[in-house]
């Protein structure tokens, strides 16, 4: 090698390891992490055509009639949603939508009690408790139809103990999510 060189690689030896240290991360680079963003940049082309947007930059998809359905069919205006949920109304609507899935199960109600009613910021849950009486299937039934019937009804908790004959004491305690609009769609 020249000695010109060799001299000047010893007096600028932290240079010399720098670029070196640079030359080595440009190649890991280029191996390591420029195929890794090429998939992630397929994957989010392909997520988007599907109708997943990843992407912030992009504009958000319609809602699918189907959903659009069931926000319209579980949603109020803030401020009937508000009046309704104090009034009692919403309660109301809750216990008379369960009993008649209960009617359609074949089981049998036996008390209905209103429990509390939450006014969230966004929604109001309503809550009720239930007394059923009647066969297991039918209780399995009516949790096929309420889980069917297109309304945010959950199933908290139940209990099921051994009653008279062959049907059983069943306990339900559900609640029901009123989401409120703050815009008006209809």
């Amino acid at each position: 090698m020249n000695p010109y060189w060799m001299n000047l690689a010893r007096r600028n030896w932290q240079a010399v390891a720098a670029l070196l240290v640079f030359l080595m991360f440009a190649a890991v680079h280029a191996a390591a992490f420029q195929p890794v963003l090429a998939r992630y940049r397929r994957d989010l082309g392909q997520a988007v055509e599907r109708g997943m947007p990843l992407d912030v930059t992009s504009s958000q998809p319609a809602v699918s009639p189907r959903a659009a359905a069931l926000l319209d069919g579980n949603s109020l205006n803030t401020a009937v949603a508000e009046a309704q949920g104090t009034s009692g109304t919403l309660t109301a609507t809750l216990l008379d939508e369960v009993t008649r899935l209960v009617a359609k199960s074949g089981l049998e109600v036996v008390a209905t009690e209103q429990g509390l009613v939450t006014q969230l910021p966004s929604s109001v849950q309503v809550r009720a408790h239930l007394r059923l009486r009647g066969r297991y299937t039918a209780f399995v039934n009516l949790l096929d139809r309420l889980s069917r019937s297109g309304t945010l009804i959950a199933v908290d908790r139940f209990t099921l103990r051994a009653g008279t004959g062959n049907g059983q004491d069943i306990e339900v305690w559900m609640t029901q999510l009123i989401l409120k609009r703050t815009q008006s769609t209809r």
